[in-house]
């Protein structure tokens, strides 16, 4: 998965990743929570050009930012 970044300041508490066109919502939920130990609350997933991106929005009590942090993107 590839982690595209909230703008900054930005308080709706997503994470943007471009998953494998195979993957469902349930797959994309579980491997987020997994790999970050975080909740999501709702996984919404788009196919355009660049390939099929999903929005994951953690659930309140978990901070987009900070779980970015472990990837080593800010």
């Amino acid at each position: 998965m590839e982690n595209r970044l909230n703008e900054p300041n930005n308080s709706i508490n997503r994470l943007e990743f471009i998953v494998p066109r195979s993957a469902s919502k349930h797959v994309i939920k579980l491997a987020v929570e997994k790999l970050f130990d975080v909740k999501v609350e709702k996984v919404n997933t788009r196919i355009t050009k660049a390939g099929k991106h999903a929005s994951v929005k953690l659930a309140d009590g978990y901070d987009a930012e900070e779980t970015s942090l472990k990837l080593g993107a800010f």
